[in-house]
């Protein structure tokens, strides 16, 4: 009956859920070495016994390297990974972590089994690999302690790499030998090269010692979470379909998670919280996402919301290299690479032949549009946060609008006159506000570069439309990535090699974040998503990009919200939307002035 399967699926996903509880809580208290020895000893003679009674216990000459290979690798692997990790880690943030393991295993199996990776797997790795990292940004390059925390979230991660390892190369011996079999001998295999690794003298001493609780959760582990549990999740995944099966891993983190608060007291936090949703939302994206079949708009929506999403990080990401090295130093990591990897793949893929005079439209809107976009963003970002600069940033289509009347000669419309207003109201609103609110890191003066910025990019826009419909968007945008890049000579100073010598993990992360996620994915989704819908629907999502970049401004670089950034902001997006979508009232089919924008 459904009924008993489903509460067979629901049982097991509430032990595997609470496990890590008592994972963390027998590694603390055994340690995780006597802790795996104690717990897989009774495991491996338990499972010894159910292949001396069922017979099944013969495995081929020829399966014994990969028996081996998963064994010692893979079900070795996890089960160190994870008794060393939780001693480290919090359940809670081990337990999202955990929950990348379906992502792992459609990555290795694409890898070693040579199954497709499909595109909404693809987005689901990137979405749920960037929650792991938010859950362990503010650990990685700090101090001893976020050292510890970073050690033990990477511990927990390579143990769900080896599981996915366990899980591919499992398969044809599964369908050969059955699953018990081959459960059995990867548990008692990999019990051995545990009992020589990590067996001493003093577990006996530890075995004496312990406690009924220690003792209590030993038999949870032991005999509830790795024997019951997994008989009744194959019965329950058996009699349902694997869709629905499959619905029920994603309330393991979750209640892993929420035990972890309520037994041992830990603490939910905001980039837990957030971490945890885009982890979830990546593995759901590349679980189900092959089954939905999209049409028309729909099928741009997952690459517009990525573009946005990547575009409001960006203020967050360049704000982070800024207080950490200078303006010029961000400045040349960001364009230089960018540059580089633009001219090379022009190089590749090839180029058409560019009239003279088109090559200066392409050097204004380089240098006077793209550079002087990020001369002044990469200044002005020094003393203002992220959060505001990501509003401020909303400004760029009113900017658009008003270049397009000024350089091309378009109908100057009493909607733009009047969404400028507002917008620029707002723009007032957040300068007052520095000087009524001080937050100490907010100045009069970085908020007018940061506001000049987005003119540059307007102009850029503008300049560049032309060029862009004769010889295609691409290329254009390409070659005016690599021109911008040629400046950047005059921005290094002589203490730049010193500077990139001591840089932290963090800082080359958000470097790379910046050059190939914020840059070239998000640009290419943006382009993808207008071909499949128009671009007045797609105008719609830029107005994420404030909201991503405040979010990111507080969960990772603890920016704090204020009046001054919330009726700023309320007053710019208002402005932005009146100028923008105002004629639309009158004249629905009209397209209004959209471009591809780094953030």
């Amino acid at each position: 009956m459904q009924t008993k399967a489903l509460l067979a699926l629901l049982f097991t996903v509430v032990v595997w859920g609470i496990g890590p509880v008592f994972i963390r809580s027998l590694s603390v208290a055994l340690g995780p070495g006597d802790h795996l020895v104690i717990r897989y000893g009774i495991v491996s003679l338990i499972y010894a016994v159910g292949l001396l009674v069922m017979g099944n216990w013969r495995i081929a000459r020829e399966d014994w390297p990969r028996l081996l290979l998963l064994s010692l690798v893979g079900m070795l692997g996890y089960n160190l990974g994870s008794a060393f990790g939780f001693e480290k880690v919090t359940a809670g943030i081990g337990s999202l972590i955990i929950g990348t393991q379906p992502l792992l295993i459609a990555l290795l199996g694409s890898v070693i089994a040579r199954e497709k990776l499909s595109l909404p797997a693809i987005a689901g790795l990137a979405l749920a690999f960037s929650g792991t990292g938010l859950l362990v940004w503010r650990d990685i390059g700090f101090g001893n302690g976020g050292n510890t925390m970073l050690l033990g979230s990477a511990f927990v991660f390579v143990s769900g790499l080896c599981w996915a390892l366990y899980v591919v190369l499992t398969k044809p011996l599964i369908r050969k030998y059955g699953a018990y079999s081959i459960s059995a001998w990867s548990i008692i295999i990999a019990t051995l090269a545990m009992m020589a690794m990590l067996a001493r003298p003093s577990t006996l001493h530890t075995i004496q010692g312990m406690s009924v609780s220690n003792w209590l959760d030993m038999a949870y582990m032991a005999g509830l979470s790795t024997l019951i549990a997994a008989i009744s999740w194959n019965y329950g995944s058996s009699r349902l379909p694997a869709a629905t099966a499959g619905a029920f891993i994603y309330l393991v983190p979750i209640i892993g998670v929420t035990a972890g608060a309520l037994m041992l007291g830990e603490t939910i936090t905001p980039a837990m919280l957030m971490g945890g949703a885009l982890i979830l939302a990546g593995v759901a994206l590349a679980q189900f996402g092959p089954m939905l079949r999209l049409k028309g708009s729909a099928m741009g929506l997952p690459a517009i919301i990525f573009a946005v999403t990547m575009w409001g990080l960006i203020p967050v990401a360049m704000r982070y290299l800024i207080l950490g090295l200078s303006p010029q130093t961000a400045m040349v990591l960001r364009l230089y690479p960018a540059g580089l990897i633009a001219i090379t793949v022009l190089l590749i893929v090839g180029v058409r032949r560019i009239e003279w005079r088109d090559w200066g439209r392409i050097a204004i809107a380089a240098f006077a549009g793209n550079l002087g976009y990020q001369v002044l963003a990469a200044f002005g970002m020094k003393s203002v946060p992220a959060s505001w600069t990501g509003l401020l940033f909303g400004l760029e289509p009113v900017f658009i609008a008003l270049f397009a009347v000024i350089l091309a000669g378009e109908k100057l419309t009493t909607w733009l006159v009047a969404g400028m207003g507002l917008a620029l109201l707002g723009t007032l609103a957040l300068m007052l506000g520095s000087s009524f609110v001080p937050t100490g890191d907010v100045s009069l003066t970085g908020l007018i570069l940061v506001t000049l910025s987005t003119m540059g990019w307007g102009i850029y826009t503008v300049v560049i439309r032309p060029v862009s419909r004769k010889y295609g968007a691409f290329q254009v945008a390409c070659l005016a990535m690599g021109l911008s890049a040629l400046p950047m000579v005059f921005f290094v100073t002589p203490e730049f090699p010193q500077a990139v010598a001591s840089m932290q993990t963090t800082q080359w992360l958000a470097v790379g974040f910046v050059v190939i996620f914020g840059t070239f994915l998000a640009t290419s989704a943006w382009n993808y998503a207008l071909g499949h819908m128009e671009s007045s629907i797609a105008g719609i999502f830029l107005y994420v990009q404030p909201i991503v970049a405040a979010l990111g401004g507080m969960l990772l670089l603890g920016e704090q919200l204020t009046w001054p950034l919330l009726a700023g902001g309320a007053l710019i997006i208002a402005g932005v939307a009146v100028a923008q979508f105002g004629p639309l009232i009158n004249a629905p089919i009209k397209r209004s002035h959209l471009a591809a924008q780094p953030g």
